[in-house]
C-alpha cells in the first residue's frame, strides 16, 4: 500500500466515522442506536479488502465475520447492563473486556472446531 493509499483510507475511514457520529447525536433513542452500529469499519474494511483479494476470500471473510457477531452482542450486553451503575468510561471499558473475552472464545473454538467445517469445503 503507498502513502497516498494509506491517506486516502484514514480520509475516507474518518470522514465516515465522523458522520456516524454527528448523526448518533439525533434525538430519537432508537434512530442514534441504529446510527452508532452503522458499520462503518466493515464497509471500508471490506471495500479496500476488496481491492486486494479475490472474491472468494472475501466471501470467507465475510463468514468469519458472521460468527463474530456474538463479539458485538457481548460488548452490548455488558454495556446495557452496566451503565446505569459505573461512569460511562468504565461500561465501555468492560465492554471492551467482554468483546476481547468472546473474541477469544471464537479464536479458540476456531482452533478446535470451525477449521475443520473451512478445511472440508
Amino acid at each position: 500500500m503507498s502513502f497516498t493509499e494509506a491517506i486516502y483510507r484514514f480520509i475516507v475511514g474518518g470522514s465516515l466515522v465522523l458522520i456516524v457520529s454527528l448523526l448518533g447525536k439525533l434525538k430519537n433513542p432508537y434512530i442514534s442506536g441504529l446510527v452508532v452500529l452503522f458499520p462503518v469499519v466493515t464497509l471500508v474494511g471490506y471495500y479496500f479488502l476488496s481491492l486486494s483479494v479475490t472474491g472468494q476470500a472475501l466471501q470467507r471473510v465475510v463468514l468469519v465475520s458472521l460468527f463474530a457477531v456474538p463479539t458485538t452482542i457481548a460488548f452490548l450486553t455488558t454495556v446495557y447492563f452496566t451503565i446505569a451503575r459505573m461512569p460511562a468510561w468504565k461500561s465501555l471499558s468492560l465492554g471492551l473486556l467482554a468483546w476481547l473475552a468472546a473474541a477469544l472464545i471464537l479464536i479458540l473454538l476456531d482452533r478446535w472446531f470451525f477449521h475443520i467445517i473451512f478445511n472440508n469445503k
